[in-house]
């Protein structure tokens, strides 16, 4: 994806609404990608910690 440049404080020269609908885009993929990359990270820590419990051996009746 490659967006026009612009510069959301120059008044004069305001973005058109696809950049602005593409900056939103971009905006939200990153979003996306943070918020997979953090929960991917999560779920590897979670599953470590669960493996890591040492719980009581039980015998079935």
């Amino acid at each position: 994806m490659h967006l026009q440049p612009f510069d959301l404080n120059d008044i004069i020269h305001e973005p058109s609404d696809e950049q602005l609908d593409d900056l939103m885009e971009a905006v939200a993929a990153a979003a996306r990608r943070h918020a997979d990359a953090a929960r991917a990270q999560l779920m590897l820590r979670l599953q470590a910690e669960i493996s890591a419990i040492n719980l009581p051996f039980r015998r079935e009746a």
